[in-house]
């Protein structure tokens, strides 16, 4: 084949993706048309998918470094607009576009999101009514989650110092809108939940553009609201406006001020409560007094004198009945106490050392002591002898031995 210019597979298609990567007006170009296969990369984040329209398909890739950046998930059947280049798969000598960015066609890309985020949170159930909290009654402190600045705080403090005075305010100040918010919201309602723990959280702000809301449509933060152990209402912009956070939140309040009306009871409302429940009661007692007097009347006439001479005069006839048994049973019980007595009585007396000494018995004492021996005794000692009727003096002349036989 001499004079030809012989050309390999790779050389074709190295120039097709040459020249079309040196075009200019296939670089940065707007497209339009509807999302089919499309496909995520679990470990690269990539995506991958096709356009059409009525007669044509066109392959699309989108590396995670941009896939990344987008703020809702792209499906099939959903009509778009990319950013893109075109290029040449040369392996395969395949053209297709190099998407950097994504937009819905007729409908805008934030919008979007809320609404894939709104319906995922829905089916996971963190919209249940039937999990929703109750709000206290009498709370004693309540959490405020709102810019330090804003009107908003200070029309929940205003509501609230003026229904719930007796109440604590604790406020975590945060940016309710920009691109740390999230992160600050997300924080303060941990702290609050975790560290502070109110009987009751508010979080919100005052009214703005859908943009400025923005930061309560994150994902992370409504999640930690419904994993909250403290009730939350949500107040986020006019009423008119809608938040994620409103609905995984335990109640929604149209406005912030209206969210401190709901957060708290009317002081002066429940002073007249209170005021009409002591009345109440003063009546209710004062007709229970007329009741029972009444009945104590009744009690009295004559009637009640019959009554009692049937029931009581029997009573008191028997207790007289048993009273008369109880004496008698203690005195016999006496009587046989003291028969018992009288012999040990008669065995005392027999020993009663005085009729001991009228039996011809005596008693010797010298220099006060008992003499009981004769050898205690000396010659000339003076002694003291007692009897039964008296008492001698005498003086020892003499000794002898011998005692009394026994």
């Amino acid at each position: 084949m001499a004079g030809f210019n012989i050309l390999t597979v790779s050389q074709i298609n190295s120039y097709l993706k040459s020249y079309i990567d040196e075009n200019k007006k296939l670089s940065g170009i707007y497209i339009k048309g509807e999302i089919t296969d499309f496909k995520t990369n679990f470990y690269s984040g990539h995506f991958y998918f096709s356009l059409k329209d009525e007669s044509s398909e066109i392959r699309c890739v989108m590396f995670k470094s941009y896939s990344e950046r987008i703020r809702f998930m792209p499906k099939d059947g959903m009509a778009v607009i990319v950013r893109c280049d075109l290029s040449v798969y040369q392996k395969s000598c395949s053209c297709q576009l190099y998407v950097y960015d994504i937009q819905p066609d007729g409908l805008g890309a934030k919008h979007l999101a809320f609404e894939q985020l709104k319906e995922k949170l829905e089916k996971e159930g963190l919209f249940d009514p039937s999990l929703k909290k109750n709000l206290p009654r009498y709370p004693e402190k309540i959490g405020v989650i709102t810019s330090a600045t804003g009107a908003a705080v200070q029309d929940i403090i205003n509501v609230l110092t003026r229904r719930w005075p007796v109440a604590k305010i604790v406020l975590t100040p945060v940016s309710v809108q920009g691109e740390d918010s999230p992160k600050q919201l997300l924080a303060a309602v941990k702290k609050q939940d975790s560290e502070i723990k109110p009987d009751v959280i508010i979080i919100g702000r005052g009214g703005g553009s859908s943009e400025d809301l923005s930061a309560f449509n994150d994902e992370e933060l409504a999640r930690a609201i419904f994993s909250c152990k403290t009730p939350v209402i949500s107040a986020v912009g006019h009423e008119t406006d809608f938040s994620i956070c409103d609905f995984v939140a335990d109640m929604r309040a149209p406005t912030p001020s209206a969210a401190a009306e709901l957060s708290s009871p009317d002081i002066n409302s429940l002073r007249q409560t209170i005021d009409d429940n002591l009345e109440w009661m003063k009546d209710y007692i004062q007709r229970k007094c007329d009741d029972y007097a009444d009945v104590l009347d009744r009690f009295t006439s004559v009637k009640f004198e019959r009554f009692t001479d049937k029931i009581i005069s029997p009573r008191l006839e028997n207790t007289e009945k048993l009273k008369k048994e109880l004496v008698l049973s203690y005195k016999n019980l006496l009587g046989n106490k003291q028969n018992s007595f009288i012999p040990e009585l008669s065995k005392l007396d027999s020993n009663n050392p005085a009729k001991i000494l009228k039996k011809s018995v005596c008693r010797i004492e010298l220099d006060g002591k008992p003499v009981v021996l004769s050898n205690n005794l000396s010659v000339n000692d003076e002694i003291d002898i007692y009897f039964s009727d008296g008492n001698i003096k005498a003086t020892v002349t003499d000794k002898k031995e011998g005692g009394i036989s026994i």
